[in-house]
């Protein structure tokens, strides 16, 4: 009978997140699984070396592979085809020369699309319109994204192809007019996710080749598992499924995902109690939906004005009712819901009706999760905390959007109170932090540093009493990542029995001034004992 060979890993620093045994210097790795952890003497004196690869790493950080939460990688391997909208662009004559280029050598007829498009960073200061998208081309269809992912912008010829008119209505959404009462172009919330499957998507194999080359991007900065938070909304979920499933059986996914399903989808696979169903590659999620939209889209629902804004607060997607009934139908099943709140006023309404289901099926154990959660007050946390739900923080949008958040949005004192992770941890609650690309490109490390130090593009810091340490921001990353994607049972800590996935750093991050954490170089990363990214 032929021997399993091994991979032992020797000459590291191997922080295990496990409290019981925090470090190593050697590991063990057979069958894509960790066998043992120890000394590097230790590890040696009990292996016989001629059924092992050995793999000296002369000093260099170990951490469980990163756990990312929320994002849409589906999504985001569709936009690799797309016209990237956002930084370098410095004005709007930027964006629309950009979509030009595409327009140029793109057939007559056929859409451009374009994302991240992102108003409040322009010169301009402003959203397109279709006057602006018509002089990029009338004989293309035009769709561009918000970088909110909650609005988007259309040209006269897609506002043709796409039947809308200046009477056109939709729950949940907006088809915007301008002052003459004539279409504007824009498209706010459900009237731009109603009309996203109108989009081409590529075909079956280019839509495999395309995930791989996204997971890819997420291998480059240390990901081993990610949630997929609402598929369907890139591309039909049927597909999107089949694609995964395909790549899975070719052992090509270098990544494990975690699905999780718009309602329309999720009820069907319901009917076949086909949640935390699967493989560890691949596993069926539960429920995501939306209450409300994005703080600079101003779709997002405040309990107060927005700052630059008297008398507006946004609004809450639905009626109180509706968001009760839908919670109450997956929390009676016991079926995991991630629902997506920005503003405070929209988890409100979703922890109330939270609360109402937690009252006739008393279980805290489903890891409920808020999304972004960006405006969570202390007694929204207390509540949460009580009947279970996780917040999944977009700590990022402090670096990002920080100053624009406390100058036009929000006001300093509201912007000091986001992403409140700082409060999580005073009430010993779990939380994890997400990049919710393709919103921003994805990057760990600089979401834990804005987590660690709190300071906007400009280095203001906006909430000092908010600041967590790199390893609580770690743990937001592994531990508390794999229990949010119910895998706590193999992944999040390297431990005997668990899954070999794992991030190599060349610095110890929970050791330097914690603005180098950025630059610190992702090394290695290693799923189910494969090296799947090498620098």
């Amino acid at each position: 009978m032929q021997s399993i060979r091994k991979t032992i890993i020797t000459d590291a620093i191997i922080r295990t997140m496990d409290k019981d045994f925090p470090e190593a210097q050697a590991m063990v790795i057979a069958n894509g699984k960790i066998e043992a952890l120890g000394t590097k003497e230790e590890i040696l004196a009990k292996q016989d070396l001629t059924h092992c690869d050995l793999l000296p790493l002369q000093g260099k950080i170990i951490y469980p592979g990163f756990i990312e939460t929320h994002s849409h990688l589906d999504y985001y391997a569709i936009n690799l085809q797309r016209v990237f909208c956002g930084n370098p662009c410095k004005n709007i004559d930027d964006v629309l020369e950009a979509l030009k280029k595409k327009a140029q050598e793109t057939k007559e007829g056929e859409w451009v699309i374009g994302y991240s498009y992102d108003d409040t960073g322009l010169q301009d200061q402003r959203h397109l319109n279709k006057h602006d998208l018509n002089k990029v081309s009338t004989k293309h269809p035009i769709f561009v994204f918000h970088i909110s992912g909650h609005m988007g912008y259309v040209n006269t010829n897609a506002i043709e192809q796409l039947g809308i008119t200046k009477e056109s209505k939709v729950q949940g959404g907006t088809y915007v007019l301008d002052e003459n009462g004539e279409l504007d172009g824009r498209l706010e919330e459900y009237a731009l996710f109603n009309n996203m499957d109108t989009l081409p998507t590529p075909n079956f194999e280019e839509y495999c080749k395309l995930i791989e080359q996204a997971i890819h991007e997420y291998n480059k900065v240390g990901i081993t598992t990610y949630q997929v938070g609402g598929v369907g909304l890139a591309t039909d979920s049927v597909q999107t499924l089949a694609s995964f499933l395909a790549l899975e059986k070719q052992h090509k996914l270098n990544a494990r995902a975690y699905l999780q399903f718009l309602p329309d989808t999720m009820k069907e696979l319901a009917k076949y109690s086909l949640w935390n169903f699967g493989s560890d590659y691949v596993k069926i999620g539960g429920l995501k939906s939306f209450t409300d939209g994005s703080i600079q889209g101003y779709t997002a629902a405040l309990s107060q004005d927005y700052f630059s804004k008297s008398g507006y607060k946004g609004n809450v997607l639905f009626p109180q009712e509706e968001i009760d009934a839908l919670i109450d139908e997956y929390h009676s099943k016991n079926i995991q819901i991630a629902i997506h709140t920005n503003g405070d006023q929209a988890s409100e309404a979703v922890i109330t009706a939270f609360e109402k289901a937690y009252a006739k099926n008393p279980r805290s154990d489903l890891r409920h999760m808020l999304i972004h959660a960006q405006m969570v007050s202390e007694d929204h946390l207390d509540r949460m905390k009580k009947i279970g739900i996780i917040p999944s923080f977009y700590g990022y949008h402090i670096y990002n959007w920080g100053d624009r958040h406390a100058t036009i949005f929000l006001g300093l004192e509201r912007t000091k109170r986001m992403d409140p992770a700082g409060s999580a941890v005073r009430k010993n609650m779990p939380f994890s932090l997400h990049m919710d690309t393709p919103v921003l490109p994805m990057s760990v490390l600089d979401s834990i540093q804005t987590a660690v130090t709190r300071e906007s593009s400009s280095g203001i810091v906006y909430g000092e009493d908010q600041k967590i340490t790199p390893y609580q921001a770690l743990q937001a990353y592994t531990t508390y990542g794999a229990l949010c994607a119910y895998c706590d049972d193999n992944r999040g800590m390297l431990k005997s029995g668990f899954l070999a996935d794992l991030v190599v750093l060349d610095q110890d991050i929970e050791n330097i001034d914690p603005h180098e954490i950025k630059n610190t170089k992702v090394c290695m990363t290693i799923c189910g004992g494969k090296i799947v990214y090498q620098a």
